[in-house]
């Protein structure tokens, strides 16, 4: 029994010492991204989906990657 509870005690400090190796970097700064929209747009839905935000003003459609704060894709909705 004491020879378990030793066992889990190495692993649990393991674990921990391979977390802390293993941080992922948060990009510094505001985490605000310019889409170039004009003052009067409003987001009418705005989607998460894993690291995907999708944001839909009505007239366009923007795909930003939230960790690296870029936008993948900009799509701009026209009447036909």
């Amino acid at each position: 029994m004491g020879a378990l509870i030793i066992l889990l005690f190495l692993g649990l400090i393991g674990g921990i010492i391979y977390k802390i190796k293993n941080r992922v970097v948060v990009p510094e700064g505001t985490g605000l991204v310019e889409l170039g929209l004009p003052a009067s747009s409003q987001v009418r839905e705005a989607t998460l989906t894993g690291d995907k935000l999708t944001i839909n003003t009505g007239t366009e459609v923007f795909v930003v990657e939230v960790s690296t704060r870029k936008v993948l894709l900009r799509v701009k909705a026209t009447s036909p």
